[in-house]
Protein backbone atom coordinates (compact mmCIF):
# COMPACT_ATOMS: atom_id res chain seq x y z
CA UNK A 1 0.00 0.00 0.00
CA UNK A 2 1.35 3.39 -0.97
CA UNK A 3 1.02 6.18 1.61
CA UNK A 4 -0.14 8.57 -1.14
CA UNK A 5 -3.05 6.26 -2.00
CA UNK A 6 -3.99 5.94 1.67
CA UNK A 7 -3.96 9.72 2.09
CA UNK A 8 -5.96 10.26 -1.11
CA UNK A 9 -8.65 7.84 0.05
CA UNK A 10 -8.52 9.28 3.57
CA UNK A 11 -9.18 12.79 2.23
CA UNK A 12 -11.95 11.55 -0.04
CA UNK A 13 -13.64 9.47 2.66
CA UNK A 14 -13.58 12.17 5.34
CA UNK A 15 -14.09 15.09 2.93
CA UNK A 16 -10.93 16.94 3.88
CA UNK A 17 -8.33 18.65 1.74
CA UNK A 18 -5.47 16.33 0.85
CA UNK A 19 -2.65 17.21 3.23
CA UNK A 20 0.88 17.65 1.93
CA UNK A 21 2.90 14.45 2.07
CA UNK A 22 6.50 14.98 3.17
CA UNK A 23 8.91 12.11 3.83
CA UNK A 24 6.05 9.58 3.62
CA UNK A 25 4.18 11.41 6.38
CA UNK A 26 1.24 13.76 6.77
CA UNK A 27 0.38 16.00 9.65
CA UNK A 28 -3.01 17.51 10.27
CA UNK A 29 -5.05 19.12 13.00
CA UNK A 30 -7.86 17.24 14.70
CA UNK A 31 -9.89 19.60 16.84
CA UNK A 32 -6.75 21.52 17.83
CA UNK A 33 -4.64 18.39 18.35
CA UNK A 34 -1.58 17.50 16.22
CA UNK A 35 -2.18 14.16 14.47
CA UNK A 36 0.25 12.26 12.24
CA UNK A 37 0.17 9.36 9.80
CA UNK A 38 3.55 8.10 8.57
CA UNK A 39 5.07 5.21 6.66
CA UNK A 40 8.21 4.04 8.44
CA UNK A 41 10.70 1.86 6.64
CA UNK A 42 13.99 0.98 8.26
CA UNK A 43 16.63 -0.57 6.05
CA UNK A 44 16.29 -4.34 6.05
CA UNK A 45 13.15 -4.30 8.20
CA UNK A 46 9.43 -4.37 7.58
CA UNK A 47 7.50 -1.24 6.68
CA UNK A 48 5.02 0.13 9.18
CA UNK A 49 2.12 2.54 9.27
CA UNK A 50 2.51 4.79 12.31
CA UNK A 51 -0.48 6.78 13.55
CA UNK A 52 0.18 9.19 16.40
CA UNK A 53 -1.53 12.03 18.26
CA UNK A 54 -0.05 14.59 20.64
CA UNK A 55 -2.43 14.60 23.62
CA UNK A 56 -0.69 17.52 25.29
CA UNK A 57 1.22 18.36 28.42
CA UNK A 58 0.28 16.44 31.56
CA UNK A 59 -0.36 18.26 34.83
CA UNK A 60 2.66 18.14 37.19
CA UNK A 61 0.49 18.29 40.31
CA UNK A 62 -1.75 15.36 39.27
CA UNK A 63 0.81 13.42 37.29
CA UNK A 64 0.85 10.25 39.39
CA UNK A 65 -2.93 9.83 39.20
CA UNK A 66 -2.98 10.56 35.46
CA UNK A 67 -0.19 8.05 34.79
CA UNK A 68 -2.12 5.43 36.74
CA UNK A 69 -5.24 6.09 34.62
CA UNK A 70 -3.20 5.93 31.40
CA UNK A 71 -1.50 2.69 32.42
CA UNK A 72 -4.84 1.17 33.40
CA UNK A 73 -6.31 2.19 30.04
CA UNK A 74 -3.36 0.71 28.19
CA UNK A 75 -3.86 -2.69 29.81
CA UNK A 76 -4.90 -5.05 27.02
CA UNK A 77 -5.23 -1.94 24.82
CA UNK A 78 -8.48 -1.08 26.61
CA UNK A 79 -10.04 2.18 25.38
CA UNK A 80 -6.81 3.25 23.67
CA UNK A 81 -7.99 2.73 20.10
CA UNK A 82 -5.54 -0.13 19.70
CA UNK A 83 -2.66 2.20 20.48
CA UNK A 84 -0.20 2.68 23.29
CA UNK A 85 0.49 5.71 25.46
CA UNK A 86 3.94 7.24 25.40
CA UNK A 87 5.72 10.26 26.85
CA UNK A 88 7.87 12.44 24.59
CA UNK A 89 11.11 12.87 26.56
CA UNK A 90 11.84 16.22 24.87
CA UNK A 91 8.72 18.15 25.86
CA UNK A 92 6.94 15.81 28.30
CA UNK A 93 3.78 15.59 26.19
CA UNK A 94 1.68 12.44 26.29
CA UNK A 95 1.15 10.69 22.95
CA UNK A 96 -1.19 7.97 21.77
CA UNK A 97 0.55 5.94 19.07
CA UNK A 98 0.01 2.87 16.96
CA UNK A 99 2.31 0.92 14.64
CA UNK A 100 1.02 -1.71 12.23
CA UNK A 101 2.92 -3.72 9.63
CA UNK A 102 1.96 -2.35 6.21
CA UNK A 103 1.98 -5.89 4.84
CA UNK A 104 -1.01 -6.71 7.05
CA UNK A 105 -3.08 -3.67 6.02
CA UNK A 106 -5.18 -2.76 3.05
CA UNK A 107 -6.55 0.75 2.64
CA UNK A 108 -9.79 -0.05 4.49
CA UNK A 109 -7.95 -1.51 7.49
CA UNK A 110 -5.56 1.46 7.54
CA UNK A 111 -8.45 3.95 7.46
CA UNK A 112 -10.16 2.06 10.29
CA UNK A 113 -6.92 2.24 12.33
CA UNK A 114 -6.65 6.01 11.80
CA UNK A 115 -10.31 6.51 12.74
CA UNK A 116 -10.11 4.31 15.85
CA UNK A 117 -6.94 5.91 17.15
CA UNK A 118 -8.29 9.37 16.34
CA UNK A 119 -11.47 8.84 18.33
CA UNK A 120 -9.53 7.56 21.33
CA UNK A 121 -7.02 10.42 21.04
CA UNK A 122 -9.72 13.11 21.12
CA UNK A 123 -11.20 11.55 24.26
CA UNK A 124 -7.86 11.15 26.03
CA UNK A 125 -6.73 14.65 25.06
CA UNK A 126 -9.84 15.95 26.85
CA UNK A 127 -9.15 13.78 29.92
CA UNK A 128 -5.58 15.11 30.13
CA UNK A 129 -6.89 18.67 29.74
CA UNK A 130 -9.31 18.09 32.63
CA UNK A 131 -6.50 16.79 34.82
CA UNK A 132 -4.32 19.77 33.86
CA UNK A 133 -7.07 22.30 34.58
CA UNK A 134 -7.93 20.65 37.90
CA UNK A 135 -11.54 20.06 36.92
CA UNK A 136 -13.27 16.81 37.74
CA UNK A 137 -12.76 14.18 35.09
CA UNK A 138 -16.15 13.82 33.45
CA UNK A 139 -17.84 10.65 32.36
CA UNK A 140 -16.84 7.06 32.91
CA UNK A 141 -13.25 6.00 33.40
CA UNK A 142 -11.40 3.31 31.48
CA UNK A 143 -12.95 0.56 33.56
CA UNK A 144 -16.43 1.82 32.58
CA UNK A 145 -15.90 1.77 28.83
CA UNK A 146 -14.13 4.99 27.98
CA UNK A 147 -12.33 8.12 29.08
CA UNK A 148 -14.29 11.30 29.46
CA UNK A 149 -17.53 9.84 28.12
CA UNK A 150 -18.59 8.58 24.73
CA UNK A 151 -16.67 8.82 21.48
CA UNK A 152 -16.71 12.32 20.05
CA UNK A 153 -19.32 12.16 17.28
CA UNK A 154 -17.59 14.61 14.96
CA UNK A 155 -14.25 12.85 14.51
CA UNK A 156 -13.96 11.34 11.05
CA UNK A 157 -17.44 9.93 10.82
CA UNK A 158 -17.92 7.59 7.88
Amino acid sequence: MEISELIRQFAERFDVEIPEIADDAVAFDVDGMPFFVKRVANEGESEYLVVAADLGEPPPERLEKLYQVLLDAGHNFAVAGGGVFARNPHDGHIWLESREALSSLDVEAALAKVKSLGEAAVNWRDVIREYREGTPVSGPGPQDGGPGGEVVAGFMQV
